[in-house]
């Protein structure tokens, strides 16, 4: 819960730094900023109004995406392992060896690999936990002393995965898991996002209760989620159904906010 309450505040902090974002929060003129639940956030304005924000992510449906998560939340399990047993906060970078690439012998294994670049298989969490925690056991010392880097191939479900594990933080300062995996964009997605804005207009009368108006923000993340997206300049004239004050989208391929309409 702690977790998703940082998530949201970095949403919030991401869309307060564009440019409608910004002309939106001093608009309301802000006394005090309340973390609450069902809206995630209450504005307090000067005059004594509550202007509600409820924070969502857009995730587009996907078998590359769900295979990514599946093996991202494994390898999270990992690093919450290390930190818990041997007080090591470690990051993680997990790779399928891709036989068609790499072993492929005929122009059909090729060609597959590049109509449907990645993989979508759910790899077995038990054996992979196995094999990786026992390896961290062994290697704590050299986790904690430079380069702090270790790597290990590990076979599940007659596939091999390389875990490359580090004692620094990823790019972003986390310690977290990543997983490379790649797959064709989905194009204007609309009708998924509609979907997602649906399933917060069914909570919009529960939310409202709590403040004078409610506004919601759609978050668009980045592959790093397995969100394999894009929007193009059509987003700006698709008529979409949402039963908040204003609808704002941003994120990771959106090169500024967005009030949907």
């Amino acid at each position: 819960m702690q977790k998703h309450k940082e998530e949201e505040k970095e949403i919030l902090n991401y869309f307060l730094s564009t440019p409608m974002g910004k002309r939106w929060y001093n608009k309301l003129n802000v006394k005090e900023t309340i973390e609450t639940e069902s809206p995630d956030f209450i504005f307090l304005t000067q005059t004594g109004k509550k202007i509600g924000l409820e924070v969502t992510k857009f995730l587009v449906k996907s078998k590359h995406r769900r295979a990514l998560q599946a093996l991202k939340n494994t390898g999270n399990k990992i690093c919450n392992y290390s930190l818990k047993h041997h007080n090591l906060p470690l990051s993680i970078i997990i790779d399928k060896f891709d036989k068609r690439i790499h072993q492929g012998r005929t122009k059909k294994d090729l060609l597959d690999a590049v109509y449907n670049p990645g993989f979508i298989d759910i790899f077995n969490e038990k054996e992979i936990k196995a094999q990786i925690e026992p390896f961290i056991d062994d290697n704590v010392e050299k986790l904690k002393k430079f380069p702090r880097l270790v790597k290990k191939w590990v076979k599940v479900n007659d596939e091999f995965l390389c875990f490359t594990i580090s004692g620094f933080p990823n790019i972003d300062g986390q310690y977290d898991c990543f997983v490379n995996n790649e797959c064709f964009s989905l194009e204007d997605p609309f009708e998924q996002l509609q979907q997602t804005i649906d399933n917060k207009n069914e909570k919009y009368n529960t939310f409202i209760k709590k403040c004078d108006e409610c506004n919601l923000l759609v978050f668009n993340p980045s592959v790093s989620e397995g969100n394999y997206c894009h929007f193009t300049n059509k987003i700006k004239q698709h008529k979409f159904i949402s039963k908040y004050k204003q609808t704002f989208f941003c994120g990771a391929y959106t090169p500024s906010c967005i009030n949907l309409k």
